[in-house]
């Protein structure tokens, strides 16, 4: 698992790789959805009907979703 993190808008092509276990992973993944007050079904949910209730919302769905 990795997450892409650009440090610099004024230096697009800088970007930090950061590679985190499935495990970190994970963790994180419930952290943002409990600092959003979601579950990860709730937001699956918002996804479906397209209605999110934030852009944070639908920022961390496009991060976190499953294909």
């Amino acid at each position: 698992m990795a997450v892409l993190q650009h440090m610099d808008p004024q230096q697009p092509d800088d970007v930090e790789v950061i590679e985190l276990t499935h495990e970190e992973y994970e963790a994180a993944k419930e952290q943002a959805l409990h600092g959003l007050g979601v579950t990860y079904d709730e937001l699956a949910r918002q996804a479906k009907e397209r209605r999110f209730d934030s852009l944070q919302h639908r920022k961390l769905w496009l991060l976190i979703r499953e294909y």
